[in-house]
Parts: structure tokens; sequence; C-alpha cells
């Protein structure tokens, strides 16, 4: 889960190393949000890489030259980082080298992510007259400014109704974080920044007209440091009670009525939610990567 705006990751590092031609930059930045949830330093690190002449695409990225270059040189600039005693996580597609050298350095894999993406005018999201009839889909834009602070309340209430005792992100699954704080406190906590961040017309409700009751929400958010015109739904729940009567496919109706056409459209989930992946494939999303999240302690 991702929060509508970057919040408190003041503090980076960042080293470069080249290799054929190109250039890797190992980056971290430091999550001053999770930092103080869970009481501990946390850091998230990435590797970005520029070939601009081809040559890694060429040679292929499973060579043995390239996975040799990736563990030497974390190897090295780990030792140069400035995390000392942290949390360390990163985001790695399984068949690239830096999953195996990050394995050989202690890693532990916590999350399997599975990505899927579409344009927004390819979203496949026939509406139900039975839902259409007793369900009004909206953005918190257009909810009175007297019936937000209740409408968000009751979102909240959906959040802990549906992620209270499970979840699959890192939040959940880690046994790390989870001994520190549970996932739903991470929920709740992201949700309030999403409240703060996203704007209200990107917060978008299944509201019941016959009990003024909100059924189900989706929050997104521009994705920052992608090219192009590219959003995320940040999260999305439904109150069990309406789950299988179309809520999901309303608010992906009222979302692809609410972002550019063109623009494109990245939901994530665990590979093992298999019913959030049937409704990506049945509402026009693709499935493009799997990614996984591994993690180390490190001592002070």
């Amino acid at each position: 889960m991702r929060v509508a705006a970057p919040v408190g990751d003041h503090q980076a590092w960042a080293q470069e190393t080249r290799f054929a031609g190109a250039v890797f930059r190992w980056i971290a930045t430091h999550s001053e949000f999770e930092s103080q949830l869970y009481g501990l330093p946390i850091w998230n690190l990435r590797i970005e890489v520029d070939d601009p002449a081809g040559n890694l695409l060429t040679a292929g990225l499973d060579t043995p030259a390239l996975r040799q270059f990736v563990s030497e040189r974390a190897c090295q600039l780990f030792d140069l980082s400035p995390w000392g005693g942290a949390y360390v996580s990163v985001k790695v597609v399984r068949d690239e080298p830096l999953y195996g050298a990050l394995r050989q350095l202690g890693y532990g894999k916590v999350e399997h992510r599975r990505i899927y993406a579409c344009k927004v005018r390819d979203i496949v999201c026939g509406v139900s007259a039975s839902a259409k009839s007793r369900i009004r889909f909206t953005s918190l834009a257009a909810v009175g400014p007297d019936r937000i602070s209740a409408y968000r309340e009751q979102v909240l209430d959906i959040c802990r109704e549906a992620f209270e005792e499970k979840g699959h992100s890192r939040h959940f699954l880690d046994p790390v974080l989870l001994e520190r704080s549970p996932g739903i406190a991470y929920i709740l906590a992201v949700m309030a920044l999403n409240f703060e961040h996203a704007t209200p017309d990107h917060f978008l409700v299944a509201n019941d007209v016959s009990s003024d009751r909100v059924c189900g929400f989706s929050v997104v958010g521009s994705k920052p440091g992608l090219e192009g015109d590219v959003y995320a739904q940040l999260l999305s729940a439904v109150r069990a009670a309406y789950r299988g009567q179309g809520i999901y496919r309303g608010l992906s109706h009222l979302l692809s009525r609410t972002l550019p056409q063109d623009a494109t459209l990245l939901n994530v989930t665990h590979v093992d939610n298999l019913a959030m992946q049937r409704a990506y494939r049945d509402s026009g999303r693709v499935h493009v990567a799997d990614v996984v999240v591994l993690r180390r302690m490190y001592a002070r």
C-alpha cells in the first residue's frame, strides 16, 4: 500500500557505479513515517540504471558477469551505507541480478507482489442495474463539507473490518514489524495521510442511498518518479455485507470517468490474493510484472 504523496522521506543516500557502459545508482531513502510508527530506523533501497547504449539488454540480465558485478558492488557499497542499526527493505524483480545478490547478503523475502496496469480508457467496468439503483458512486469532492468527516470515519471502519486480522503487505507478514505494531495500525496511519494528501476528487466512495452508509471506497494517487501520466489505486475495500454486489466495478467505472483517458493506472496486490487479481483481470487490467520485497535487519 502507498500514500498519496511522499511524506517524511527527507534523508537519502546514493552511490554510483558503472558496468558495461551503464550507470547504476544505488539509492536509499529514510522513511520518517515508518520509522516513527515502528520505533526503529527504516530505509527503502532501490537501484536505477541508465543504459543509453542498450548493452545490458543486448547481453541479457542473467549473465554471470553482471551477477558478479552486482554482488560485489552490493557488498562494497553497503559497508559505506549510513543506516547502522536499521530495517532496510527493497523491491526487486526476482529474475534480476539484484535479487540473488541481496539474498546472499542475508536479505529475507517478506512479500511477493503482482503488478497490473492498463490505460484508463481500457477499464472495463459495467455496473449492474441493481447497483445503480441502490448505490451512489461519488467522490469526497461531491460530498457536502458537513458530511466529509462522517464519510471518513466510515471509510476507516471499512479498513478495520477488512484488515483488522489479515492483510497481504509486509506490514502484516513480517514478524519484525508485527512485533512492534499490528498491521492495521499501519493501514490506519497511512489512511490518515491519504485523507491529508489525496485530492477529494480522487477519494471515491460507494454510498448505500437507503441508509446513507458508505459500503466501499477507493483512493487514487499520482505515481511520483515515473515518466508520463501514471496513477496508482492506493487502497480499495468493500464492506463484507456488500461484497459480490458490483461495488468494486462501480468504483472502477467512476475511476474511468475521473482520471485522464490516456493516463496509465497501476494496481498492486499480493500473489496469493486471487480474488483481487480476478477483479483486476475482469476490469481490463493486465498483469505486467511480479516483484519481491526483501528485508534485512542491520545491527549497530
